[in-house]
């Protein structure tokens, strides 16, 4: 399976039905029950541990590795029901028929069933969390387009309220880019605004995500940082059509405006 031997050694043919029943620990186990101390050789009323390795997300991502104990399988314990774990090279799906083959060669009375690849339990495990990732980007898609909106609704209600300054701004001699930067400005000061509070906000909310994260920080310095940029250029952008409009306006027109 891949797990890391930390201490100790593992399984091999001389852990059979005629030596004592040997066991391998996690990280985990190791922790809480040999603080500060080195398990190897220690007698449990399990067997006697020979081994520590590196703790396995088996239940799911998001929830942090228990206490385990590996046994030395059939060799020293008899059990109902197993799990065959192969691996191999090639296509996953063509060695199915040749662990069927090599299963009825050892006993061909043995069932089988629930046959995966690791890909396949991999994702079946991530098919909540992928849901619920994709139902989040969709409400925050929503939340985004929104937000667009409504900044644009602003600014666009703003440079209507203020075409007769603006045309006897560039009456007086105030160029085009010049009231671009205005407006502009403007609507970089609500974003910011909106910003800061969304910031607040979402530092706030942390805690409860907490739970659902896995491989990302809560307050990921990068993340916000990333998020408050493109959010700001893409507030900036909805600003930049009515802040056109209102570079092109005529002062003749303008100023003729009740």
């Amino acid at each position: 399976m891949g797990i890391p031997l930390q201490r100790g050694r593992e399984f091999s043919a001389y852990d059979n039905g005629a030596t004592p029943r040997s066991v391998v620990i996690n990280e985990t186990l190791a922790r809480m029950y040999f603080p500060n101390q080195d398990p190897v050789g220690r007698e449990t009323d399990r067997g006697i541990i020979i081994g520590v390795v590196g703790d396995v997300r088996d239940m799911a991502l998001g929830i942090p590795a228990k206490p385990e104990m590996y046994f030395a399988g059939y060799a020293q314990i008899r059990q109902i029901g197993s799990t065959l774990v192969v691996r191999g090279y090639g296509s996953p799906e063509r060695m199915l028929g040749a662990i069927r083959a090599a299963v009825r060669e050892v006993r061909p009375t043995q069932a089988l069933f629930q046959m995966a690849t690791m890909q396949t339990v991999i994702e079946e495990s991530l098919a909540t969390p992928r849901l619920y990732t994709w139902l989040l980007g969709v409400f925050a898609a929503m939340g985004t387009l929104l937000a667009l909106a409504g900044i644009y609704g602003v600014i666009s209600y703003l440079v209507s309220q203020r075409t007769r300054e603006f045309g006897i701004r560039m009456a007086l001699g105030a160029d085009s880019a010049g009231i671009l930067r205005l407006v502009l400005s403007r609507g970089a000061l609500v974003t910011a605004v909106g910003l800061a509070v969304g910031i607040a906000g979402a530092a706030g909310l942390t805690r409860v995500l907490r739970g659902v994260l896995y491989g990302v920080a809560p307050m990921d310095t990068g993340t916000f940082a990333a998020v408050t940029a493109i959010l700001g250029l893409v507030a900036l952008g909805a600003c930049l059509i009515p802040a056109r409009r209102a570079a092109r306006v005529n002062p003749s027109v303008a100023l003729r405006c009740d």
